[in-house]
């Protein structure tokens, strides 16, 4: 097959040409050997080939960095260290920005769940509080008592005085 055209995209999917099937021609197009369009595609994340080290340029960033004092290797309990400009050294792992956000990301989730839990033990002491002040409360509710304790019964007696 000519002119095939095989590094696309369908939705969040990517597609490359085959390496195995396919050839790039002196004017930039691809040829394909296969016997289907198919074996002429593959995913475009099964060619890319992980690293087994780090980059080498890497250390002259992190010595050039790292010169200034500054050395983060941990983070507060919301905050996770991010990993793409760690310095290693040691075998300990740092990051030598000045700055605290090049360093630690703040991890939201975490947050919400401590301070979630903090107002939802609050609400159940207060809901238990509350119920129990409002069952010893009733016990306290005395009858109402009679007129005539309340008043004498010759308080409003009218004197005949004529």
């Amino acid at each position: 097959m000519y002119n095939v055209i095989c590094n696309f995209s369908i939705g969040q999917d990517n597609y490359a040409c085959n390496p195995k099937t396919t050839c790039m021609r002196p004017d930039g197009k691809y040829d394909c050997c296969a016997k289907h369009i198919v074996g002429c595609i593959v995913y475009a994340e099964s060619l890319l080939v992980p690293t087994v080290q780090p980059s080498p340029m890497r250390e002259p960033v992190c010595n050039q960095m790292c010169a200034n004092g500054y050395k983060l290797d941990k983070c507060y309990w919301y905050e996770s260290l991010r990993t793409d400009n760690l310095c290693k050294e040691n075998n300990n792992e740092y990051c030598c920005s000045p700055n605290r956000a090049d360093c630690c990301t703040t991890n939201k989730t975490g947050a919400y769940i401590v301070f979630g839990s903090i107002a939802g033990i609050m609400i159940i002491i207060t809901i238990v509080y509350y119920w129990y002040y409002m069952k010893n409360s009733r016990n306290k509710i005395a009858p109402a008592k009679d007129a005539t304790e309340i008043e004498p019964p010759d308080r409003y007696k009218l004197l005949n005085t004529l």
